[in-house]
């Protein structure tokens, strides 16, 4: 995004203005936005994504606002957007049927504890979470995790094939990359001689 901002590389010259989440109260509603057919109104506090959002004014797309609940600041809600929209948007696009299972590495950090509670709302069969560390493993099994793969003392394919009584899982959001990414793949057949 800066490299497109900066002339020398090529760039619009643009000022770059940072930012993609936001929390805040709606100041004005466009006309077609939906406004009055459930869609927030004019002094909703909402929460939402759009680019350059560290503003003081952020237009956005009513399609990417949601209201923030009571119980929230708007500290707290300005950083919930991207991370649900991501785990929700990865489980659409894999395809994901309720009743499959789920791999999530990375599980305890802030958007491995969102994809398990995405994965579990949208009823999942079985939720298989990693951690490197073993302190951490009670934490994931007490947000729900089935099956907890301390992937710093086990070797992650194995431990999932061991888990799933050697099938392996449905859809597996991972985190990490790197490594433990192709650690996530199915395992293909030994090829077969010619003979």
């Amino acid at each position: 995004m800066l490299a497109a901002a900066d002339p020398t590389a090529g760039g619009t010259g643009e000022e770059y203005q940072a930012g993609f989440e936001f929390a805040g109260e709606i100041t004005a509603v466009g006309e077609g936005s939906g406004a009055g057919d459930g869609m927030p109104a004019a002094g909703t506090r909402v929460m939402g994504t759009a680019p350059g959002s560290f503003a003081q004014y952020v237009v956005a797309d009513h399609r990417h606002v949601l209201p923030v609940p009571d119980e929230l600041g708007h500290e707290e809600a300005c950083a919930l957007p991207t991370g649900p929209l991501t785990g929700h948007g990865a489980l659409a696009a894999s395809g994901f049927r309720a009743g499959q299972s789920v791999l999530i590495t990375g599980a305890t950090s802030g958007i491995g504890l969102i994809g398990r509670r995405i994965a579990r709302a949208l009823d999942a069969g079985r939720i298989i979470a990693t951690t490197r560390h073993a302190a951490k493993s009670e934490l994931l099994v007490d947000a729900g995790a089935d099956t907890v793969v301390v992937t710093g003392e086990q070797d992650l394919t194995q431990a999932v094939l061991d888990a799933t009584g050697g099938e392996g899982v449905d859809v597996a959001l991972d985190h990490v990359g790197g490594r433990t990414f192709a650690e996530c793949l199915p395992a293909r057949p030994a090829p077969t001689a010619p003979w």
